[in-house]
């Protein structure tokens, strides 16, 4: 199945997991999530044995990290963040180590087979995850085993993730649509493949993030940078009028993009 595929079957991207590997597809030596989606069955098959009686939220979560990242070995990779196979699933659950979105949707992902309410929670420079509960959302940090993520603990992991560039404000702490964890996923890597100018992994990066990211104009905008580079001009100029059509307001930059290359 292609990303494409799975959209189509899954536009929601519920079934998160999955998801991940076949947004990152072509840089998996096995593109097929089956072998994620097992071993994930059987953490959450051990899980469900430990969770405790009477039900308690607080005990259950001790228990999904105490598996996670006590028993299994789990952590942020700080030494070699920018290392792409940190944003890839089945390397994460590998080698037991990844970025904090890679962390969060594995996270995730065994929650909701808990049956929790689980989600992603996209702050600028660091991303978490959360349940939804009567009582609001829990917030919670795999990157840092699992720890508690209030307000202040928000705001730290913000201002240290962008220098101070970004002021925090208690809104930053809400749920991220599933499928834009993917696009958030895909664009991690993305970013590195530009600024490492590797431009045959940029394509195909920039062209999930069209398949991923469908209406909005920058990743047509960034995939025409990409063919430019490549020089292949004519797949460039097919993106560029594809951004311009869809650009709510006037783009400068678009314009003179296409100026340029239809002399």
């Amino acid at each position: 199945m292609s990303l494409l595929d799975y959209l189509r079957e899954d536009p929601e991207c519920r079934n998160l997991a999955a998801g991940a590997v076949h947004a990152v597809a072509p840089a998996l030596d096995d593109p097929d999530p089956a072998h994620v989606d097992l071993q994930l069955n059987e953490w959450a098959f051990t899980l469900a044995g430990r969770m405790p009686l009477p039900w308690n939220t607080h005990k259950a979560i001790d228990a999904l990290n105490d598996l996670l990242f006590s028993e299994l070995g789990f952590r942020g990779d700080r030494e070699t963040y920018d290392d792409p196979l940190n944003a890839l699933l089945p390397e994460v659950i590998a080698r037991r180590k990844g970025l904090p979105i890679a962390l969060s949707i594995l996270w995730v992902d065994l929650a909701r087979r808990l049956g929790f309410d689980a989600v992603g929670v996209g702050l600028p420079g660091h991303f978490v995850a959360a349940l939804r509960t009567d009582f609001g959302l829990l917030c919670f940090d795999p990157f840092h085993q699992g720890r508690p993520v209030g307000e202040e603990s928000g705001e730290q992991l913000v201002t240290r993730a962008t220098q101070g560039r970004v002021a925090f404000h208690p809104g930053m702490l809400r749920p991220t649509p599933d499928r834009l964890v993917l696009v958030r996923l895909v664009r991690n890597l993305h970013q590195r493949f530009m600024q490492a100018e590797s431009w045959d992994e940029a394509l195909w990066t920039s062209t999930h993030l069209v398949l991923l990211d469908a209406g909005n104009p920058r990743p047509l905008k960034e995939r025409a940078f990409v063919h430019l580079q490549r020089n292949e001009p004519g797949p460039a100029l097919v993106d560029l009028r594809e951004a311009l059509r869809l650009s709510p307001d006037v783009d400068p930059e678009l314009q003179a993009w296409l100026q340029a290359l239809e002399k």
